[in-house]
């Protein structure tokens, strides 16, 4: 689907609003749609269950200049996934707005995005809201949980600071406050989120008595996050526990969208210039493990195992897999839709 141009006039403030709006999107794939201009690309609200967003491009999703804020008004993203358990997967998209995803959530995997926009609502946006989560590939309920935030993974992906790190200024609907948005593009807004190893720790798994007053900080904690094989360009940030990962602050990275006379958007970029030789790991459903609270693993509706080794057009990874969306810089030069 091509979609453009939703409530630009910022006529209508509240919920529900989007280029794409789904509640419940269990088993659903959001595939090869190109959605801009609008005030919001895909919301994924409630039971994002087995959802799968790929090979998309979103851009320019952001309240534009002549609008006005609303006081209370639903913010700007690309993507905004809303109080699930995952899993949730995110994969070989294009994402160049000034806010990528509203992270109100947790349990969500990204894999081999080229990400220009920041992460938002990262550990909070929703307070202790009990929603539900399903026997995998089914829609009958398990359970109720609240979020915990965290048991995300971000494999592959490329980060660039293409829009200003200001932070964003919102208004609140019921007084004159304000509040503060990000706008540093990174993974490094999960700081102080522990990896499996630190998170496990906390549960003295090797004791036959374990002192439950002692345990109780550990089931209220965020979850763990992993991180590998991630590119942060132009002052993007890397999460504190990444190593497999290359940073370059340095070379400046331009990243465009532009349409010419047939209607078609292609990508002007020197970003394959800058990212040289740096290689990342081929990652499937294996890799990416189950989602914490449906103990649910990122894979096809019909429980098979996913191998990204396609990219953004279908084309194949090969066995040196180039971070981001595109196979290569060959493909760079393709019309993207």
């Amino acid at each position: 689907n091509h979609i453009h141009h939703i409530n630009n006039m910022m006529e209508l403030g509240g919920a529900e609003i989007a280029g794409i709006k789904m509640h419940a999107a269990i088993d659903v794939t959001i595939r090869r749609n190109w959605i801009h201009h609008c005030t919001m690309g895909i919301w994924c609200d409630w039971e994002a269950q087995g959802t799968r967003i790929s090979q998309n491009l979103l851009h320019d999703n952001q309240r534009p200049a002549f609008a006005k804020q609303l006081k209370g008004g639903m913010m700007s993203q690309d993507l905004f996934v809303e109080v699930g358990h995952g899993p949730t997967l995110i994969d070989n998209n294009i994402l160049l707005s000034d806010a990528t995803l509203r992270f109100a959530t947790q349990g969500v995997a990204m894999v081999h995005n080229l990400i220009c926009g920041a992460f938002t609502c990262v550990g909070g946006g929703i307070g202790p809201r009990y929603t539900p989560y399903h026997i995998p590939h089914r829609t009958e309920v398990m359970g109720f949980m609240i979020v915990l935030h965290g048991d995300d993974r971000f494999y592959n992906n490329i980060f660039v600071q293409k829009w200003p790190a200001e932070p964003f200024v919102t208004l609140h609907d019921s007084d004159d406050g304000k509040d503060e948005e990000n706008r540093e593009v990174g993974t490094h807004v999960w700081n102080g989120y522990p990896t499996y190893e630190e998170w496990i720790a906390m549960f003295d798994m090797d004791t036959d008595t374990p002192d439950m007053v002692k345990l109780d900080p550990a089931h209220n904690h965020a979850l763990p996050v992993w991180c590998r094989g991630n590119v942060y360009f132009n002052g993007a940030k890397a999460w504190e526990h990444e190593t497999d990962c290359l940073v370059d602050a340095e070379h400046p990275v331009r990243v465009e969208v532009t349409v010419g006379e047939d209607d078609r958007p292609r990508l002007e970029t020197n970003l394959y210039d800058v990212l040289g030789d740096f290689r990342a790991g081929m990652v499937d459903s294996d890799v990416l493990g189950r989602a914490f609270e449906p103990e649910q693993r990122f894979e096809n509706p019909d429980g098979t195992r996913i191998v990204f080794d396609r990219d953004y057009f279908g084309s194949h990874r090969g066995v040196a897999v180039v971070p981001g969306p595109l196979a290569g810089v060959e493909e760079a030069t393709r019309p993207l839709w």
